[in-house]
């Protein structure tokens, strides 16, 4: 591959490995392991949700959840505007919500919820989001570390922005400003998956000074606990090594459990995309994200040309999604930006 196309291989992957984590992960979201082993055995392909999966229970196999919805429409910021825009993503997602009736879904997260009632009553976003550090900023940044790859500092920057309207504490925005540091590094290549690790360190450190302060673990000592872990269980199995991540951290829908995991997860399985979603959706609990940004993470550092091709077959054909021209569209936007 030209460096451009392998440019493109890492942002393409990085989209639709998110896709594919979410479809993934979404049987198995709010369940044990030992619930997921009863019902589904071992999940390694998309399957459709058991009856006992009640969050997504009308999600046919395949098919994504709001957590790609969000960064598709993030991305579509970024395309638009060549850089994100609160008032642009503010309105996008009022009309997400209601064409949607994303008030009545089971789906979206407490941070979310609150946010999007907000924007629809016109209240005031960024006093209600003070106290959100559930993982939703963290799961829609991916296309922000795409726009700005390379670039960390301008990465950290419109992440802490684009996590302020509805998950502005502390933990909330140092999530999303590690996930897409740890993005932005890995897209542009030639690193490894410390380098990745190291790049989401400064992000959390960086996003913790710009967040609310709220009660709450630091993302950034949880995301090292993570690399420290896992450099000392290098010689377990991949699963032992998640599971005793699960242990230590969690995986619950709270950023600073969602977030430290899943970069573990990444580490863990030195970036492998399937390696990486299957281990993580594993674990169960809010499983469709953790799919979400393990896939995000993974794909952005192996690029699509090694994912399966079937999966992803499946993800465009069942939702009419075409990641790859998203993809190709912020790089190009990207590019414009940095040309000017």
């Amino acid at each position: 591959m030209e460096r451009n196309d392998s440019l493109l291989d890492r942002a393409y992957g990085s989209l639709i490995a998110t896709a594919i984590g979410d479809a993934m992960g979404m049987p198995a979201s709010f369940m044990p392991p030992s619930q997921i082993k009863r019902i589904y055995g071992r999940i390694t392909d998309f399957v459709s949700p058991d009856a006992e999966q009640t969050a997504h229970s009308s999600v046919e196999a395949g098919g994504i959840t709001d957590d790609t919805q969000e960064s598709l429409i993030v991305s579509s910021v970024l395309i638009e505007e060549g850089r994100f825009d609160t008032e642009s993503f503010v309105k996008k997602m009022r009309e997400w919500a209601r064409r949607h009736k994303m008030l009545e879904s089971t789906v979206i997260g407490p941070s979310t919820r609150k946010f999007l009632e907000t924007i629809l009553s016109g209240g005031d976003y960024i006093e209600a989001g003070k106290n959100g550090d559930t993982n939703g900023a963290a799961m829609r940044v991916g296309p922000i570390g795409i726009f700005y790859h390379g670039s960390l500092p301008k990465a950290i920057e419109e992440a802490a922005a684009s996590a302020l309207p509805s998950h502005g504490s502390r933990a909330g925005v140092a999530s999303a400003c590690a996930v897409a540091a740890a993005i932005s590094t890995a897209v542009k290549g030639d690193c490894k998956p410390i380098d990745v690790m190291m790049a989401a360190i400064a992000g959390a450190e960086k996003g913790e000074q710009l967040g609310f302060d709220q009660p709450a673990p630091s993302i950034a000592a949880r995301i090292r606990l993570a690399v420290e872990l896992v450099d000392k269980l290098r010689h377990k199995p991949l699963q032992e090594i998640c599971e005793t991540l699960y242990a230590y951290i969690g995986a619950g829908m709270k950023c600073y459990e969602s977030v430290p995991l899943s970069l573990g997860v990444f580490y863990a399985a030195e970036g492998d995309v399937a390696d990486g979603i299957v281990s993580v959706i594993n674990i169960g609990d809010d499983a469709d994200t953790n799919g979400a940004i393990v896939g995000s993470l993974c794909g952005a550092f192996s690029g699509a040309s090694t994912i399966r091709p079937d999966w992803i077959a499946k993800i465009e054909s069942t939702n009419g999604i075409q990641f790859k021209q998203i993809a190709n569209d912020l790089l190009q936007k990207a590019a414009e930006r940095t040309s000017r």
